[in-house]
């Protein structure tokens, strides 16, 4: 095949796959369709499957954390660990509204979580509805064991906010505070029906809640009943796996599969930008620490590039969409938090499966999800004795583990083939 057959053959394919997310992607639900965002979500994807370095494309999602404190401990969080990944704080107004002009009309979403808790920033309905009034779609994540109350929740319908996953691990407070330590599951339950009265009251569809339920081996008598309990609600009920520091829970699947993993280059350095409150740009969510960031903005007087695109077209992320292409061993890219990621691993491993005439249907990752997010646990500086601590702190089964029923196996599949993305729209908040 000659190369403008190939080239031809290339852009074809990415037609069709943009066709059915013309003229809005339903993965960013509530978002106002334009020429521009149109235009740069289609050049987007093209610079994705082409892995070109320095792309013309600007991201169309940014994950933005509000605030980088939380009110609660989880056991396998770094945040709930007591980990200072960088200089903590709340996202000034200023900053905000400097990356608003900059990225709006190319965005589609933003996120306002990462590693803490938004609803902890004072402003947050301010900026959720700034976003709301370029044309944005918004989403946050919260543990909502906070206090909160009808104004509130007025405030935060009113905002416009489309998606709010609020994390709730159990349906007894005995099962919940395992891993949401510190949290009240009474007044994470109150603080859902205000804002669905609320919903009512206004006559909103906005926010979506979604009760995110992440299994663990402590908690795997409740999901019956934290559903029930959702339903009287009225909020969809979705289950996950749980994630934890070293060994897995359940390793051969038995109660919840892995989350899918796709044979894909980094979604992240493409698509999402990650920006922190005091202007550094991360690679992507799973990255903490400020060692692992590929730039900086400048920010409420702190140093930095004067423009976000100068982070997201320079050196760093460069150098690690690069990698994508060729895995080279240098003494600046071993250093990198991508070079030895799974993700960049497992695509390796594909290209050379592909290569060797391998059907992509019977290829395997090497990394489960749990594998992976152990690899980000461990970008930190050496701390055996926290993570044994935290072993030690983890939630504990009270008896043996009795796998239900297949059927009945929230997401039960066979999680080590490879399987086509999940449909458009059906993403969810997960912290």
């Amino acid at each position: 095949m000659r190369r403008w057959q190939k080239k031809a053959l290339e852009i074809v394919q990415i037609a069709r796959h943009f066709k059915g997310e013309f003229p809005r992607p339903a993965l960013f639900e509530g978002a106002t369709p334009t020429a521009r965002r149109i235009v740069n979500y289609w050049r987007l994807a093209w610079e994705t499957y082409r892995l070109t370095p320095i792309p013309r494309s600007l991201p169309a999602r940014l994950c933005i954390e509000a605030t980088s404190a939380c009110n609660l401990a989880c056991p396998h969080c770094l945040t709930g660990a007591g980990e200072i990944g960088r200089p903590g704080g709340a996202l000034s107004l200023e900053f905000y509204r400097q990356l608003l002009a900059e990225l709006a009309n190319h965005l589609w979403h933003i996120e306002f979580h990462n590693w803490g808790e938004p609803l902890l920033h004072k402003r947050i309905t301010t900026m959720v509805a700034e976003a709301t009034a370029r044309g944005l779609s918004t989403s946050l994540c919260t543990n909502f064991s906070l206090p909160f109350d009808a104004g509130s929740a007025d405030a935060l319908v009113r905002s416009g906010l489309k998606i709010m996953g609020v994390s709730i691990d159990g349906a007894r407070q005995e099962t919940y505070e395992q891993y949401r330590v510190g949290g009240q599951l009474a007044r994470v339950l109150h603080n859902c029906r205000l804002v669905v009265d609320a919903k009512r009251r206004l006559g909103s569809p906005t926010p979506r809640l979604l009760w995110n339920f992440h299994m663990f081996a402590h908690n795997v008598d409740d999901v019956a009943a934290a559903r029930a309990a959702a339903l009287t609600l009225g909020i969809p009920f979705d289950v996950s796996r749980g994630r934890v520091v070293g060994p897995d829970w359940d390793p051969a699947e038995r109660f919840v599969a892995h989350d899918a993993v796709f044979p894909m280059a980094c979604y992240t350095l493409f698509h999402t930008a990650v920006v922190y409150a005091d202007g550094s740009v991360a690679p992507c969510r799973g990255s903490f620490y400020a060692k692992d960031d590929l730039g900086r903005i400048a920010a409420d007087g702190r140093p930095g590039a004067a423009s976000f695109r100068d982070v997201w077209r320079g050196e760093g992320f460069q150098t690690a969409r690069r990698l994508f292409r060729e895995r080279t061993a240098t003494r600046d890219t071993r250093e990198r938090i991508c070079f030895n990621c799974p993700a960049l691993l497992d695509w390796h491993r594909y290209r050379d499966h592909l290569g060797r005439g391998g059907d992509p249907a019977d290829w395997r990752p090497a990394y489960d999800s749990n594998q992976r997010f152990n690899y980000f646990w461990t970008r930190g500086p050496v701390r055996r004795g926290l993570d044994e601590s935290h072993r030690r702190a983890s939630p504990r089964m009270t008896r043996p583990l009795e796998p239900p029923a297949a059927a009945a196996m929230p997401g039960r599949r066979d999680s080590a083939r490879v399987r086509p993305p999940p449909p458009a729209g059906r993403g969810r908040p997960r912290r």
